[in-house]
């Protein structure tokens, strides 16, 4: 374990900050819905995840967890394992739990006992819910429930432990690259190798899940990796998402093979160049729709895109629809220049975080790298 200083004043913070964002919108209940493959709003505001369980007995089984905020009292988790819940909030917080924690079989009842308390509830995570799943809740709690963005634009912001956390990871992915350029990625070694390679170094080295994709390819491609091998003037395709004590890095490289073309060159050359300008024009203030202005008038070859990330590696949507850039916020930047000539996409996706005053990047590999071989 390298880092992870996340204290019981982190969650009760984030709980006081919703109520009073609850209390914004005239809402006396907030019920929040997580599952195992999206946990993210339940391990931000409880510190634990969703527990992935066979589907039985309709859904009291079902890989998913709901939270339950009152306006007026306590929070409360229901999950379907609540016993191993409890020992992670424990093990979390280092003290007596703060939320309390109830089997998901006791939700409908408490939905009903809640809702004839409230006369406006919010519901978050619906995009993820199941249809029927939903119908049960609205009608446990009597009513309709409107829904709200309350912990999705609270979670656009980082707090200090967070942006250390996603430097962690992402400090971790810079190192895996080191590991492959330097003696992994070589002749005769293959696809599979590559991609194994890659999630023996991110466990090694602390991580709680790794996702790799390594191709010989001339675009980002997402696939299964084979036993092809590289060769001479090859381009090689790399993407690798990993999660630090539940924290993210979203790291996409395009990297040259030995000896490869001056148009190959030139077009890294341009991706670089394209991810500094548009590094340098973020700020805090800037209105989110011209996040990729700068980097694309790099080159007509540069369209760039980005996307929110923390708990997940893709989360939060697409940044130019966040509205206004403010400090904190963190999501990964890609510049891709490509040239359809050569049948080439020169990528990067970097994760970078805005300051008070501009913006950094916490990815640290280059942008254009070469494996000399």
């Amino acid at each position: 374990m390298l880092i992870n200083v996340v204290t019981p004043e982190h969650y009760l913070r984030r709980i006081e900050e919703t109520k009073k964002r609850m209390e914004e919108k005239d809402l006396d209940l907030l019920v929040v819905f997580s599952d195992a493959w999206n946990s993210a709003n339940s391990r931000y505001l409880t510190g634990v995840k969703s527990y992935c369980m066979p589907m039985r007995f309709y859904y009291f089984y079902a890989p998913m967890s709901v939270v339950t905020i009152p306006l007026k009292d306590d929070p409360a988790l229901f999950i379907s394992l609540p016993g191993w819940a409890k020992r992670d909030v424990t093990g979390t917080l280092r003290e007596k739990p703060f939320i309390k924690v109830q089997n998901l079989s006791e939700l409908k009842g408490a939905l009903t006992t809640l809702g004839s308390k409230a006369k406006r509830i919010g519901y978050e995570g619906k995009e993820l819910t199941p249809w029927q799943v939903y119908e049960d809740f609205k009608k446990a709690v009597g009513k309709e429930m409107v829904d709200t963005d309350i912990l999705e634009v609270m979670r656009r912001v980082k707090e200090d432990i967070e942006i250390k956390l996603l430097e962690v990871a992402s400090n971790i992915n810079d190192r895996i690259c080191e590991e492959l350029v330097h003696g992994i990625i070589r002749y005769g070694v293959t696809e599979r190798e590559v991609e194994r390679q890659i999630k023996v170094l991110g466990y090694g080295m602390g991580c709680d899940d790794v996702d790799a994709q390594y191709m010989i390819g001339r675009h980002i491609d997402f696939g299964h990796p084979t036993d092809a091998t590289p060769v001479d003037g090859d381009i090689l395709s790399l993407h690798v998402i990993l999660r630090y004590e539940g924290y993210a890095s979203d790291n996409d490289r395009i990297m040259g093979f030995g000896r490869i073309t001056e148009k190959e060159r030139e077009l890294a050359t341009i991706a670089k160049e394209a991810f500094w300008n548009g590094l340098k024009a973020m700020k805090p203030g800037m209105k989110a729709t011209d996040i990729y202005k700068a980097a694309n008038e790099t080159s007509p070859l540069v369209k760039a895109h980005s996307h929110g990330i923390g708990l997940a590696g893709e989360e939060l949507g697409m940044v130019d629809t966040w509205g206004v850039l403010e400090e904190g916020m963190a999501f990964t930047y890609s510049p891709v220049a490509s040239d359809p000539k050569i049948d080439l996409e020169w990528s990067t996706e970097d994760v970078v975080v805005i300051t008070d005053t501009g913006a950094r990047t916490l990815t640290k590999f280059p942008i254009d790298y070469m494996i000399q071989r």
